[in-house]
């Protein structure tokens, strides 16, 4: 021990003396290890950390599947699940959730948008969370005219500033009267790790369910304890078959897949992190590298002290324990200052990340920290091993010579050569990764969306999915219309038309870029298709305004017009790819469609006639081929779809194009409509304003999420790779110094040398380049699906990146040569 703590002080008083070397190398060492932290900060929170759930590892999710297409993914009807709860023998219960979902709050001052979960009474109990203030559901709460919620810990502080007493108070939502019954705990935290203000119970024996054809809301169970995984799917096929057998109508090729809970909110994310936890793995090799240059420089200007230290009587095991000493004091440094590093990263993570799940517990934790101190002794292998083994074994003659001290041999060049040229091709690597991000960012700006973006604002509004709008949704017939729903819209429709600088206004289902519904479809006349495979379609709900205000252009025949009414024969709107799949020889005005909508396995009441041929619009994502798509009239959409699903009526996003000479700006016009709609309905908030053209770019914000982590990413690999070619020239320049003034004094001029040390670090960079464009060709596959408009191979991306490699290596090389080009001949000749 005390020979251990004699080597330390040692360490500690050399690298004192070195504060350059020291700075660089922790700083080097910081980049690569913050980074790493960062990404796997992200990862444990997605794929490793239990979830907030008690005994997370027993929840699984039921789905249906038609065993025609097991790809297919369908949420079991409500029903369904209420029924299988008392006739399974591997779930100890089962509960259902929807998705967040925006409503709207009032009654507790200005109306405001909130973000709530439907669930069924017992979802608190199956994942074993209890609030921490009131009580959860109990069925005696499911009434039709009145209801209760149980709100987030989040909305109790941000909107009741933690006051206790809130519990007994009503608000109004979905317009009932809804009455605050819990409180949940700070630490429950909502599926996807979205915001989330209330849940909403939902009575799973309200007849509006009794068709069992609703598919809304995942199916959450716990397994009962010793139950597998393998003997829950087993079951879950007996009772498939079962449901087949009972319910014939609405089963008949449904199948039900188990998987487990984590998979089905994280998988799809986990692994596209994947690809950025490779890049910050090459981040942390090429700061070794960077750092294994370094120390092993400073090995070379020490061997003598080796030398002389093992002629003393130094063992060989006590040299190579002192610069693994030395190596770990600068990565423990490298990771305090990289743990800092990383949480500056987090906090930058989840402002780039806008819709990564659960990024709100994304934190340095317990495994974090371990996984730091993990990746620092394994940077201590990387850059200290080799120069400890070298020092190790010094040669003693060196100790008994007065000049050459800093002369290298030719292996120990090559070993800093190969270094260099290993950091240049994992950043020439990490520099194409972002290069064919770039230009899959810029090329999905450049496609056409098939519509005018330019002088559109955007705003969603959302009637409540009860109270004065829908009265008794159970009794309904799915012809029904709505007479508040359709005046409300119709009046919204005709005052935002009017306003001042509106030149048109409509309104659909789903915003372009957003997606759509989907719908299977025959067409009649045609062969009728197989039910299990007929053709699919996305549809979208609008108003007769809306090609006007997104200036959707018309191809053939006319858009709908006010005529267009319930009572008039229902018409449609196809895309063109529609018109060229289903219609190649054929005019297709005056055909009509038959819709079946997907989920609800039953056919709209009447067909429809196809009126028109509209342009295609981009209505799923830019980086994408356009699908068939369909429009349907607002005012000829059923008001309650089959399944007892109103979102079709109550829930549309608002479209208003201003004049070019409109003056004002989108607070003011957002200000005009949300006055006109107070004047319709006071409780109504309007939420989401945005211009249409920020629509379109939050459409890429995934694609964009990755190109600016790869960018960062390959930014700090370019300075590390820069640093190293910079380190090995200047060390290359010291150690021909001597040199560099016979050739002076032999009659060389400053640009020969010049030349000559360029020459030798764009040799190095070249190979490095050469390589590592080698290793992007198989690397870039990896990230193959996130590109958009090039391939994986795009040759004008290698050449910008080498190009640009090529300049930084330029000016790296430079510096330490001008300063060999300005060496004193006579100093020169002193030297050493």
């Amino acid at each position: 021990m005390g020979s251990l703590l004699q080597d330390i002080r040692y360490s500690l008083r050399g690298l004192f003396k070195s504060p350059g070397f020291v700075i660089v190398v922790i700083l080097s060492l910081a980049l690569g290890i913050g980074a790493n932290t960062t990404i796997f900060s992200v990862i444990n929170a997605v794929m490793y950390r239990p979830m907030p759930y008690v005994e997370p590892a027993r929840l699984v999710t039921l789905w249906d599947t038609i065993r025609t297409h097991p790809n297919a993914r369908m949420a079991p009807p409500i029903l369904v699940i209420d029924d299988l709860r008392g006739q399974n023998r591997a779930f100890e219960d089962i509960a259902q959730t929807s998705f967040t979902q925006t409503s709207n709050i009032s009654g507790l001052g200005a109306p405001e948008p909130i973000r709530l979960q439907y669930v069924t009474p017992n979802f608190f109990s199956v994942l074993g969370a209890q609030p921490q203030k009131g009580r959860a559901f109990l069925q005696s709460d499911l009434k039709d005219e009145a209801q209760t919620i149980v709100i987030s810990d989040a909305y109790w502080r941000r909107r009741f500033n933690a006051d206790p007493g809130i519990l007994g108070q009503t608000a109004t939502i979905q317009g009932l009267s809804s009455t605050i019954v819990g409180i949940m705990p700070a630490g429950f935290a909502p599926f996807y790790g979205d915001r989330i203000d209330l849940w909403w119970p939902i009575n799973p024996r309200n007849s509006r369910y009794s068709d069992r054809a609703d598919h809304w809301l995942m199916a959450v169970a716990r397994l009962k304890p010793g139950v597998s995984f393998e003997a829950a799917q087993s079951e879950a096929d007996r009772l498939a078959l079962q449901l087949e057998h009972d319910y014939p109508k609405t089963n008949k090729g449904i199948a039900m897949k188990v998987a487990p809970l984590r998979s089905i909110l994280f998988d799809r994310t986990a692994h596209s992190l994947y690809p950025l936890f490779g890049a910050v793995a090459f981040i942390l090799l090429i700061a070794c590298l960077n750092v294994a240059n370094l120390v092993q420089s400073r090995t070379e200007t020490r061997r003598k002290e080796y030398a002389l230290r093992a002629a003393l009587g130094a063992q060989r095991s006590r040299l190579v324990r002192q610069m693994l000493i030395e190596s770990a004091l600068l990565a423990l440094s490298g990771a305090a200052v990289g743990v800092a590093v990383a949480v500056a990263g987090i906090a930058l993570f989840r402002k780039l990340a806008v819709n990564f799940p659960n990024a709100a517990s994304i934190r340095i934790d317990g495994p974090v920290l371990l996984f730091a101190l993990g990746i620092t002794m394994l940077t201590v292998l990387l850059f200290g091993m080799l120069p400890a083994l070298k020092a190790a074994s010094p040669d003693l003659n060196i100790a008994l010579q007065d000049g050459e001290r800093g002369a290298s041999t030719t292996s120990r060049g090559r070993v800093r050569h190969v270094l260099v040229i290993s950091e240049v091709a994992l950043a020439m690597v990490l520099l194409i990764g972002a290069g064919l991000m770039i230009r899959t960012v810029l090329r999905i700006q450049q496609v056409d969306p098939g519509f005018d973006s330019k002088n559109v604002t955007t705003m969603d509004i959302q009637l409540p999915a009860g109270g004065k709008y829908i009265r008794n949704i159970a009794g309904s017939d799915t012809g029904t219309v709505l007479p508040l729903v359709t005046a409300f819209y119709s009046g919204l429709i005709d005052k935002v038309s009017s306003l001042p600088g509106v030149d048109s206004a409509g309104i659909i289902s789903r915003l372009p870029t957003q997606g759509g519904f989907a719908a299977s479809f025959s067409i009649l006349g045609h062969p009728a298709p197989d039910q299990d495979h007929g053709p699919l379609t996305g549809y979208g709900v609008v108003s007769p305004g809306l090609f006007q205000a997104l200036k959707i252009p018309l191809r053939r025949g006319r858009i709908f017009e006010q005529r267009d009414t319930e009572s008039a024969p229902w018409g449609v709107v196809i895309s063109e790819t529609f018109a060229r799949r289903y219609f190649p020889d054929q005019d297709p005005i005056g055909q009509q469609l038959l819709l079946r909508y997907e989920g609800y396995g039953t056919d709209e009441p009447q067909p429809r006639q196809i009126i028109g041929v509209v342009g295609d619009v981009k209505n799923y994502q830019l980086a994408g081929e356009s699908t068939p798509f369909v429009y349907l009239s607002w005012q000829q959409q059923p008001s309650i779809m089959p399944g007892g699903t109103v979102e079709a009526r109550l829930q549309e996003a608002l479209v208003v194009r201003t004049s070019s000479g409109f003056t004002g700006n989108q607070a003011e016009l957002a200000a005009s409509v949300k006055k006109a709609v107070a004047e319709l309905d006071p409780d109504q908030p309007v939420t989401d304003v945005m211009p249409m053209e920020q629509a379109l770019s939050d459409s890429i914000s995934d694609s964009r999420f990755y190109m600016r982590l790869l960018e960062i990413f390959a930014g700090i690999a370019l300075l590390l790779a820069t640093i190293g070619i910079y380190g090995v020239i200047s060390y290359y320049v010291s150690q021909r110094t001597r040199e560099f003034g016979i050739r002076f004094a032999l009659g060389a001029s400053p640009a020969d040398v010049l030349k000559l040390v360029t020459g030798f670090g764009l040799r190095l960079t070249a190979i490095g380049v050469l390589i590592g464009a080698l290793l992007a060709a198989g690397m870039a596959r990896l990230i193959a699906g996130l590109l958009f408009g090039i391939k994986p191979a795009d040759p004008l991306t290698y050449i910008l990146v080498a190009a640009g490699l090529l300049t930084v290596a330029l000016v790296a090389c430079y510096l330490p040569a001008r300063r060999a080009a300005k060496v004193d001949p006579i100093v020169a000749l002193r030297y050493e």
